[in-house]
């Protein structure tokens, strides 16, 4: 029997769910799995992803997380590329390949690849795709923080703070395992996104997610890390390409790079809207 590749729709949550579990990582559980395909701010016009069929079987999938963002004055699509699975036995075939190239077709939207491993890396280079990020700085608290950051968090405490594009934000991540706060210093303020997951060596990574105001966090992000991190194994972690300019502060590579292919800046790219707070996953 012929394999059928199409979009996925709200018929097929159930299955590919079980897929994932299954077959791709038993550690996440159907529920979470289902978070990739029924999430709050999916636009009613995009699709869940893309599904391999044998005579109605889910045999294959790449999930696609969606959302419509403000940039510059106009609305820019972004498509999250995650959870890209085939059964072993359908492998070698040009599946996953007709998978992928359906999923990635349209030139006008912004995909990310945040968790790429170093096959799914090449292969969506060949694709377009190009290295978003490759290194992170890491900042540790000092032994003698410096006065005069103050640092706002609760619901109830932040909303009253956030502008319009804050709000949205806040609205469509806060029910996930992620940490908000406002960052307030000589008058002005960044709203900040982070997660906080133990890696590596028992280190505690405070990881930034978003940035409302970079210039901002550029000027106190070592008062930050004094005023977040414990005394050890903890460090304030970012991107390099969420820095207006270079820093001269440490810096680490990432175990995987990040990709993307869109005409828009990496600096534009965060990492909300995607598998990362959907899945709860490490960065």
């Amino acid at each position: 029997m012929s394999i059928v590749v199409r979009p996925a729709n709200a018929g097929d949550i159930e299955a590919v769910c079980a897929l994932l579990h299954e077959n791709m990582s038993a550690r996440i559980d159907t529920a979470r799995w289902r978070n990739l395909l029924d999430y709050p701010w999916r636009p009613a016009d995009s699709g869940r992803g893309t599904v391999a069929l044998d005579g109605g079987r889910v045999v294959g999938f790449l999930g696609l997380v969606s959302v419509d963002r403000p940039i510059d004055g106009r609305i820019e699509r972004f498509c999250n590329i995650c959870a890209w699975y085939l059964l072993k036995e359908y492998r070698g075939r040009g599946i996953g390949q007709e998978i992928q190239r359906a999923s990635i077709a349209d030139p006008n939207i912004t995909y990310t690849i945040l968790t790429a491993t170093a096959a799914t890396g090449r292969a969506f280079a060949a694709h377009g795709f190009r290295v978003l990020d490759a290194e992170r700085y890491i900042l540790r608290r000092r032994e003698r923080a410096t006065a005069g950051l103050e640092c706002i968090e609760g619901r109830c405490a932040i909303e009253p703070l956030l502008n319009a594009a804050s709000s949205t934000i806040f609205e469509s991540h806060r029910d996930f395992n992620l940490r908000h706060l406002v960052a307030r210093a000589g008058g002005s303020s960044c709203y900040v996104v982070l997660q906080v997951k133990r890696k590596g060596e028992n280190i505690d990574y405070h990881e930034i997610l978003y940035l409302s105001d970079r210039a901002f966090f550029a000027e106190h992000a070592q008062a930050l890390a004094d005023v977040l991190l414990a005394p050890e194994k903890a460090v304030l972690a970012v991107d390099k390409r969420f820095l207006l300019v270079p820093m001269p502060w440490e810096t680490e590579a990432l175990e995987l790079p990040r990709w993307y292919r869109s005409h828009l800046k990496p600096a534009q790219i965060d990492h909300l809207y995607s598998e990362i707070p959907l899945l709860d996953l490490k960065l």
